[in-house]
């Protein structure tokens, strides 16, 4: 049996682009939503060590004194399977939602001591 990491779906580094590669689920960093120029709506999209693909290309430039580096790289709904794609969309929605709270709170991920709201003393209203 297969481990959910390690299954493999297909990464375009442009949206439009005609070349891909395939890369292991757990490689996929950062999951998230992104418009590129010129799509129709926003796509899943996440970070993969230049490294990572097992079978393609990602067209990149690779200077060795800096490899690996991390890849954006689109993950098409048409050219994965819905189960995985829909598990996808959901870690790009967490995100999304995680640093939508973030913007709410300030940028803090946790209320400072000074912000957060105190109780009433017992009998006091």
């Amino acid at each position: 049996m297969q481990r959910e990491n390690d299954t493999l779906v297909r990464v375009h580094r442009e949206w439009d682009g005609w070349r891909s590669a395939e890369v292991r689920i757990g490689d996929l960093e950062d999951v998230h939503w992104f418009q590129p120029s010129g799509a129709p709506h926003t796509l899943v999209h996440a970070f993969v060590p230049c490294r990572a693909a097992t079978n393609g290309d990602i067209p990149h430039e690779c200077d060795r004194s800096s490899a690996p580096h991390r890849l954006l790289v689109c993950v098409l709904k048409r050219h994965t399977v819905p189960t995985v794609y829909a598990g996808l969309a959901r870690m790009a929605n967490d995100r999304e939602a995680l640093v939508f709270g973030r913007r709410l709170l300030g940028e803090r991920t946790v209320p400072s001591p000074s912000r957060r709201v105190q109780s009433p003393p017992p009998g006091s209203r």
